[in-house]
């Protein structure tokens, strides 16, 4: 029975048996389910270690549950949280409700250990069982569109589109576009990238960014590639971090994170940038995230973005230890995340 289970902390001999029971219950997915993507995502993130709980029924391991750290900016403090992210139940131990036990119980820990509070992107499917447990839905994030090619765009919607074949990958046809983990190598690039962690003046949470951070999360990522088109002197400039994804017949291309200078001429150089990244071959629309008052949404409104207020994955949220001051996580209003602050990985 699922009350007879051990949950205690992961330890470094678990992962392989993690790993291998991560591939029976999900299978092989679009992420990868290998060591170094582990050890990239939960042992070398830089706001710290993910807490990571397992069930055993005698020595056979039959359940985990991963919380990612994560950090949050806003009036100037940092807010820690957990981004609820990897679960795996063994298929013979399923419907027996290890998945809310082992939630509940890292819920719990992190309550105790001062977390400020918990979030994720559950799909539908998943949602409503996250709501069970206290999960607050906030609603769907502030996502943005371009279309680059409308008539493409209709024939997907409308299911008459086909997948396109021998698209060379990543394309990066005179958008001055090179590896974020080359780009991010470079001085004049972290150094601009530190000077714009900057908060976000709505007064919203977002992301604690730096050099190390970026370096982290878009140059050293296994099995992702991204790339970072950029225009910067001193403290002026922009930075665009983006990738390419296919969906179904359609090509999009991700704008993860939008990083400007606070002067018109930083905007005008974001702009300039984004004209680029547009003129790219086979791309048929454009994605991006921007909270509202934001220097990015400006930015990104004036070059022909609009708001896709049905598409944006949903945002939930489970406060454990409110701080006073602190913007309110529950509310859409409190957020000012990017799509690399939230897309799965």
């Amino acid at each position: 029975m699922a009350a007879d289970l051990e949950l205690r902390p992961a330890e470094p001999d678990d992962l392989d048996a993690i790993l291998s029971l991560m591939r029976a219950s999900l299978g092989v997915g679009s992420i990868p389910r290998e060591r170094r993507f582990w050890e990239w995502k939960h042992e070398r993130n830089p706001f710290g270690r993910s807490p990571v709980l397992v069930a055993c029924a005698g020595q056979e391991l039959v359940g985990m549950r991963v919380f990612m750290r994560w950090e949050w900016v806003s009036g100037g403090r940092t807010y820690r949280a957990v981004r609820a992210v990897d679960t795996a139940t063994h298929p013979a131990w399923q419907g027996k409700g290890i998945f809310k036990r082992l939630t509940l119980t890292l819920a719990d820990r992190m309550a105790e250990e001062g977390v400020h509070f918990i979030y994720n992107t559950p799909n539908d499917q998943s949602r409503p069982g996250y709501l069970k447990m206290g999960w607050t839905s906030v609603g769907r994030t502030d996502l943005l569109i371009r279309p680059l090619h409308p008539a493409r765009l209709v024939r997907a919607v409308a299911g008459r589109g086909t997948a396109r074949s021998a698209i060379p990958a990543p394309l990066v046809s005179g958008d001055g576009s090179e590896p974020a983990a080359v780009a991010l190598a470079r001085n004049e690039v972290a150094a601009f990238a530190d000077r714009t962690v900057a908060e976000s003046p709505t007064g919203r949470f977002t992301t604690a960014r730096s050099a190390a951070y970026l370096r982290w999360r878009y140059g050293d990522v296994p099995g992702f590639d991204y790339r970072l088109t950029a225009a910067v002197e001193g403290s002026e400039g922009a930075v665009i971090i983006h990738r390419d994804r296919e969906r179904g017949p359609l090509r999009e291309l991700r704008i993860c994170d939008l990083l400007i200078g606070d002067t018109p001429s930083s905007r005008a150089a974001a702009r300039a940038l984004l004209r680029r990244l547009h003129a790219r071959p086979y791309v048929d629309y454009v994605s991006a995230m921007a909270a509202p008052g934001s220097a990015a949404r400006s930015v990104l409104l004036r070059a022909g973005y609009l708001p896709a207020w049905r598409l944006g994955p949903i945002l939930t949220v489970r406060p454990l230890n409110p701080a006073p001051g602190a913007p309110n996580p529950r509310l859409r209003s409190a957020w000012a995340a990017s799509i690399g602050d939230l897309e799965l990985f």
